[in-house]
């Protein structure tokens, strides 16, 4: 599961010390942190700035802020968007920490058996990179190009 804007500030402060200290780092007011917690809101911007001084990835915490942002039926497709994210990279995970029981699953060594993984190619460069090296064990006619 996702971890909320909350959360992500809950983590902010437990790596500097306190908020105060978290919005010098991050060269914010700490108005801005307050408001954060009170509101459980946070802008692009600030998102950032967040997962830059947690060293995570920035999109983690952006797609946190934008869904907090939103409501209804934009909340329910960035939900659904989160869902599928998270199965196509547990999914690329166990293929590539697994290859043997994967082939044994019937899935493809070249990762891009996932209906919808097909459109994402650039975004599979890891899973294309580890095909292409030399001696993996890939049927030729399944080589990604």
């Amino acid at each position: 599961m996702m971890k909320t804007v909350a959360e992500y500030m809950d983590d902010l402060k437990e790596k500097t010390g306190s908020d105060y200290k978290s919005a010098q780092v991050m060269d914010v007011q700490k108005t801005t942190i307050s408001n954060i917690r009170k509101r459980g809101l946070m802008s692009d911007e600030t998102a950032i700035k967040v997962a830059d001084t947690l060293g995570i990835d920035r999109g983690e915490v952006l797609l946190a802020a934008a869904m907090a942002r939103s409501e209804g039926e934009t909340r329910s497709a960035w939900e659904a968007l989160t869902k599928r994210l998270s199965a196509a990279a547990v999914l690329l995970l166990l293929v590539t920490a697994f290859p043997q029981e994967a082939r044994a699953a019937g899935l493809n060594d070249n990762c891009l058996n996932i209906h919808y993984a097909k459109s994402w190619e650039e975004d599979l460069s890891g899973c294309k990179n580890r095909i292409n090296q030399p001696g993996a064990k890939v049927r030729e006619d399944s080589r990604v190009s």
